[in-house]
């Protein structure tokens, strides 16, 4: 039986592997942002146990160990948390960049599976106008052999 080749087919192959690409790429950067605010959840909450823990010091008789402690690192954790703010504004831009380039490929990709689709489906027209044609003439040739209109 006859197989249907498309035209495009390696052109379609290529679309597809680079629509596939950009699918890693965009997940790579959904991840690379997923933990960067899980860091910087867990940052936040190591300054609010740390706020937490320096307002209990601060009963009674104040722990100055407590106090400068709290100082230190809440100047660290500001300071990295302004940094990983920063990488996530410039992650989110990826982020867009990736979701607008998969769009475009994904497109380039579609428009060529609908003229696969088309083409395919011409060829199946034609495949079912040549079978009709085949059994139109292996009837009329069994008529013949028969004796056609001699025997009626």
């Amino acid at each position: 039986m006859a197989r249907f080749n498309f035209r495009y087919d390696a052109v379609l192959r290529q679309r597809q592997a680079a629509e596939n690409e950009c699918q890693r790429d965009l997940a790579r950067s959904l991840r690379e942002r997923m933990v960067l605010q899980t860091q910087l959840r867990s940052m936040h909450q190591s300054i609010t146990d740390s706020r937490h823990a320096l307002a209990d010091g601060l009963v009674g008789r104040v722990a100055m160990d407590r106090v400068a402690h709290f100082a230190r690192s809440s100047g660290q954790f500001t300071v990295r948390a302004q940094q990983f703010v920063m990488r996530l504004a410039a992650l989110e831009k990826q982020i867009q960049q990736d979701q607008h380039r998969l769009a475009e490929v994904t497109r380039a990709r579609k428009a060529l599976d609908v003229l696969r689709d088309r083409d395919e489906s011409k060829w199946r027209r034609g495949q079912r106008r040549l079978e009709g044609a085949r059994l139109d003439e292996a009837a009329i040739q069994r008529f013949g052999r028969e004796g056609g209109l001699e025997h009626a």
